[in-house]
């Protein structure tokens, strides 16, 4: 569902807008820094990152089974 969110400009800038308010929160900063810089000061995960993370995890999963775990056979 947010993975086709985040194809279209401004729905991206609010949920990036969000998510730069809940780290100046966390990291109890100014409004000034960057989204970047306050994603790494709070150790979390930029918010476009873990939604492009789970949709691919989620797609790997959905219809084919575990994709991640299955055998592969060796080329010479």
């Amino acid at each position: 569902m947010w993975k086709g969110v985040l194809d279209i400009t401004s729905y991206k800038a609010k949920i990036i807008r969000v998510k730069m308010l809940i780290n100046i929160r966390i990291a109890k900063a100014n409004r000034t820094m960057s989204n970047e810089a306050l994603c790494v000061i709070t150790g979390l995960i930029p918010i476009n990152i873990k939604i492009e993370e789970t949709e691919n995890y989620y797609e790997s999963v959905k219809g084919q089974g575990y994709l991640l775990d299955r055998e592969m056979r060796v080329q010479n």
